[in-house]
């Protein structure tokens, strides 16, 4: 009973047993799926030639042989078989194809997966110097186009920002050549306000009221009074009343 116990401690550290196995067969490749009884941490060493590649997966046991038939555009069979502590995996390809090796579950799994071999990388040592100057001189004349491209586009930038500068400068230099001048409340809705406007003079009442009392040009006695509030206290002062009794007609004739 002990030698027993001790034989199941024993055996995994030789070799690992392969317990069961599944085939996904996709478009684009075809994947092997091993399970283990073990972590499995031994060697896999790939032999390739025409038509087929054979997997050695060292320390590893397999109590059938297997064969297995495939309806694939990569692989037309897979083989597994074991001989001593060694298991054998042989794909036999349709196409030029190359594998893929990745554990899983914590090396429980062993995923093998058969890709077609890129042809492009096949064949780029056997490519002559007159196809790659070819591909050279195209690839330089395409990013050439792409340069000019974004010339172009950085001046039609550049005319178009100067455009709105000028065009920005011109109407600063239009603006209207206005100034408050005097500025009063009336009551809580309306005040008198007369300013400057391109040489002319304006009194007006503005709030619930909008009405033009007088316009007039200035005058060169008015230009020089025209910070001097007191003449326009004393203009207020002795037009208030009348000022107000025009809003009040204007709020009689709306009602």
């Amino acid at each position: 009973m002990r030698i027993f116990i001790l034989s199941l401690f024993i055996t995994p550290l030789f070799a690992v047993n392969l317990i069961s196995y599944n085939i996904y067969d996709r478009n684009d490749r075809v994947d092997l799926m091993l399970s283990f009884d073990s972590a499995y941490s031994g060697e896999i060493s790939q032999k390739k030639e025409d038509g087929f590649i054979l997997l050695t997966l060292n320390d590893m046991k397999y109590s059938k042989e297997e064969l297995r038939k495939l309806n694939s555009k990569l692989v037309d069979k897979i083989s597994i078989s074991s001989k001593g502590n060694d298991t054998f995996i042989m794909f036999q390809n349709k196409e030029n194809v190359k594998i893929d090796l990745s554990s899983v579950n914590d090396k429980f799994g062993l995923r093998i997966r058969a890709l077609e071999q890129d042809i492009k990388n096949i064949n780029f040592n056997e490519a002559n110097t007159e196809d790659l100057s070819k591909t050279t001189k195209t690839n330089i004349e395409y990013d050439y186009t792409n340069y000019i491209l974004v010339m172009v586009v950085l001046i039609i930038l550049c005319v178009v920002l100067w455009w709105f500068k000028k065009n920005l400068n011109y109407s600063k230099s239009n603006t209207l050549d206005f100034s408050i001048i005097f500025q009063r409340n009336l009551d809580r809705n309306n005040q008198i306000l007369i300013f400057d406007l391109k040489n002319k003079r304006y009194t007006m009442i503005v709030g619930s009221s909008n009405l033009i009392l007088d316009s007039h040009e200035i005058s060169e006695q008015e230009s020089k009074i025209k910070n001097e509030e007191k003449s326009f206290d004393s203009f207020f002062e002795e037009n208030k009343k009348r000022i107000q009794s025009i809003i009040e007609q204007r709020k009689n004739s709306k009602s």
